[in-house]
């Protein structure tokens, strides 16, 4: 049989247990013995006069407890003495030295690749040049455009986008629209 917590007694002191466990309460001798006793201590408890410290108390304690803090030895090596003014405001003082050099100093980038703007569609009808550089290049794969060093960067598209005329911005909008279009339908 589990017996009444604690929580449970000073709810029946109260008056305010629930249903089952005041049922058990009825029945259980131990359990309205420590009521009993429980009860007897709060009364004792009650009938003691505390007297309210003087003014000067709360004033001084902050006093009192850094003064026995201060008074408590500390093990050679431990934690306890890094967490002192005189040693944590040189390490506060580094760490701030440090992160106004790390903004300060300059980085090195590298300067932006060049970007060829390519004519999607070149007009080959009047000039043959193009027939002749393809021809020239004839079938190229991956792996000899990379070595050859034909790759495009990361950002070079969005560099040439920035560089284009309002017109050129315009040509490009309608054609890819045009191919969105296309795609979806």
């Amino acid at each position: 049989m589990t017996h009444l917590t604690s929580d449970e007694l000073v709810d029946a002191l109260d008056g305010v247990l629930a249903a089952a466990p005041q049922a058990h309460l009825d029945a259980c001798l131990p359990c309205q013995q420590q009521l009993v006793e429980l009860g007897a201590v709060l009364g004792e408890t009650r009938a003691v006069d505390v007297p309210e410290p003087s003014p000067l108390y709360w004033q001084h304690l902050s006093n009192r407890v850094r003064d026995a803090i201060d008074a408590e030895p500390v093990a050679a090596g431990g934690w306890g003495s890094w967490v002192r003014w005189p040693v944590l405001a040189p390490i506060a003082a580094l760490a701030l030295v440090v992160m106004a050099l790390v903004v300060a100093l300059p980085r090195q980038t590298a300067p932006p690749a060049e970007v060829a703007v390519v004519n999607e569609s070149p007009d080959t009808s009047s000039d043959d040049s193009f027939a002749l550089v393809a021809d020239l290049v004839g079938e190229m794969d991956w792996d000899t455009a990379m070595s050859a060093g034909l790759s495009v960067e990361p950002g070079a598209a969005e560099l040439a986008v920035l560089e284009l005329t309002d017109t050129e911005q315009q040509e490009l909008t309608r054609l890819l629209r045009a191919e969105l279009s296309r795609a979806k339908s």
